[in-house]
């Protein structure tokens, strides 16, 4: 199985010192991941952040995730039977702040019973998902999505009783992410909608490389490099070279 997204290059203490927090909630894996609000307009245009198809997640670069073999689990659900599962459809469009517990999807018996045996297979009983805001840019949210061996009621349970504590908790460990890992998870690189090309463009110009300089670093044409600086201004809502910098070190592109 040919799985795109990988984990993340991050020292495995950050991802225990998560896990045993979560362990006492029922919690036994999560993934985390950044997201894009699908009903907000972003700083930004691009379409792939906003269609967030689930082929599309499935396509990510990178997750940090507490168990490896759950990047296979996130792949075979996104691509099998996220389409039809309306407790997801519900989550893609709504993207509501705070705790979600998922049902199990509702669909005829035959795919009921290939999910059974496919959270059967991980040892998945339940899944939640956790959303929280990003400070620095309105149209993203941080994602936690927790996998658990209780059943739902005892689960979605178990994490209300202590929903504040939890969240305050799970905001700070999403900063930490993030700070760690912003160059990896920022969903514009991570979702693929700017060329390596043009990424390898944009850091040259920030680093202070000329036109010219640059043209002669990626062996392209000077002209090719005024092509992609004035896309990236376009897609990125700056007027000038100043303001593109400034905003790809925002967005954690540099």
């Amino acid at each position: 199985m040919s799985i795109e997204t990988q984990p993340c290059a991050i020292d495995p203490k950050h991802i225990r010192r998560v896990s045993e927090y979560l362990l006492p909630y029922g919690v036994t894996d999560f993934f985390y991941s950044i997201i894009t609000h699908v009903n907000r307009p972003a700083l930004h245009q691009f379409k792939k952040l906003g269609r967030r198809l689930p082929k599309e997640v499935a396509k990510a670069r990178r997750i940090i995730c507490s168990r490896d073999d759950l990047r296979e689990f996130r792949h075979r659900y996104l691509t099998h039977f996220a389409t039809t599962d309306i407790t997801y459809r519900a989550y893609f469009n709504n993207h509501r702040l705070g705790l979600s517990v998922w049902g199990a999807p509702d669909a005829s018996d035959s795919k009921r019973n290939q999910f059974r045996r496919l959270l059967d297979d991980y040892g998945v009983s339940s899944l939640a998902v956790w959303h929280l805001p990003i400070r620095h840019h309105p149209g993203w949210y941080s994602e936690f999505v927790f996998v658990s061996d209780l059943g739902r009621e005892a689960f979605l349970r178990r994490l209300d009783q202590h929903q504040q504590q939890v969240e305050y908790q799970l905001q700070l460990f999403a900063c930490h992410f993030n700070d760690l890992c912003i160059a990896e998870l920022n969903p514009i690189v991570n979702f693929n909608c700017l060329s390596d090309k043009a990424l390898q463009v944009l850091k040259l110009t920030a680093e202070g490389y000329s036109s010219d300089e640059v043209a002669q670093t990626l062996s392209m044409t000077e002209s090719g490099v005024y092509y992609h600086l004035e896309r990236l201004k376009e897609r990125l809502c700056a007027r000038n070279r100043v303001q593109l910098i400034s905003q790809a070190h925002t967005l954690g592109l540099l």
